[in-house]
């Protein structure tokens, strides 16, 4: 089994995630949605990257397309330094 990274959100960036998925880790994202913490499993397999929330399954061919989502969702802070 990978190792498992566990951060909160926006706590490292988006290049930092990516790393950690490129070199085989899985990365736990802590969510707080409407008074409770969820958790978001971020994971590659081959050259798939996903997303899995409690409520859907979010699948990227691309290194930029996890990006996209990581920044667009506000699961990571920006490279820039922005959360």
């Amino acid at each position: 089994m990978s190792e498992i990274v566990r951060v909160g959100r926006g706590e490292r960036t988006a290049s930092e995630i990516l790393s950690d998925l490129d070199d085989g880790r899985r990365v736990i994202i802590e969510v707080e949605l409407l008074g409770r913490t969820i958790e978001l499993s971020i994971r590659k397999r081959e050259s798939t990257y996903y997303c899995d929330t409690p409520m859907k399954l979010m699948r990227y061919d691309s290194r930029d397309g996890m990006r996209t989502c990581l920044e667009r969702y506000r699961l990571a802070k920006r490279d820039g330094g922005e959360s």
